[in-house]
């Protein structure tokens, strides 16, 4: 690869033994400091070998350890264990249970956790007297009427033809 080209030494007004004299030098300079890219190949790998970081097992890094620990209590609050307890305090409940080696087990402590903290666990009966029928199933009542007013005569008519 020349640093010049001949039409454009000839453009400036050089006579022909200076361009080639320049060409010469040009080559000379070039060609002591060359190298193929062939005979370099072996230090290329060097270099990046040891630039390199060690292998690292992502599953011990704090990211995912941290993102493991979100997925277990998912699951957790998700299972059966869990039906008992109120939606918003699951989380809170997850976090009172010993998951050591050598805890009880999770039924065991979900009863003991129960027995305390009474508020955060839905209520196994219906209260007595209490009907499982819906809001919107009994009809509204109608407060304050005036029995002779024009409105009142209309509704009573148009529920009486109704039914």
């Amino acid at each position: 690869m020349a640093l010049f080209k001949r039409s454009d030494l000839e453009a400036q007004g050089l006579t022909k033994d200076q361009i080639e004299y320049i060409m010469t030098e040009s080559g000379r300079s070039l060609g002591a400091n060359y190298m193929l890219k062939t005979d370099m190949q072996a230090q290329i790998d060097a270099a990046v070998a040891a630039a390199k970081p060690a292998a690292v097992d992502p599953k011990t890094t704090p990211e995912y350890m941290e993102i493991a620990k979100e997925r277990d209590m998912l699951r957790a609050i998700g299972s059966d264990d869990f039906a008992s307890v109120k939606p918003k305090f699951r989380e809170q409940v997850y976090g009172m249970i010993d998951r050591g080696e050598g805890a009880k087990p999770i039924a065991e402590q979900l009863t003991a956790i129960k027995e305390k903290f009474e508020e955060y666990y839905l209520p196994s009966e219906p209260a007595e007297g209490a009907k499982n029928t819906p809001q919107y199933s009994k009809p509204a009542p109608r407060v304050g009427a005036n029995n002779d007013s024009p409105e009142e005569k209309l509704y009573s008519e148009l529920s009486q033809n109704w039914k």
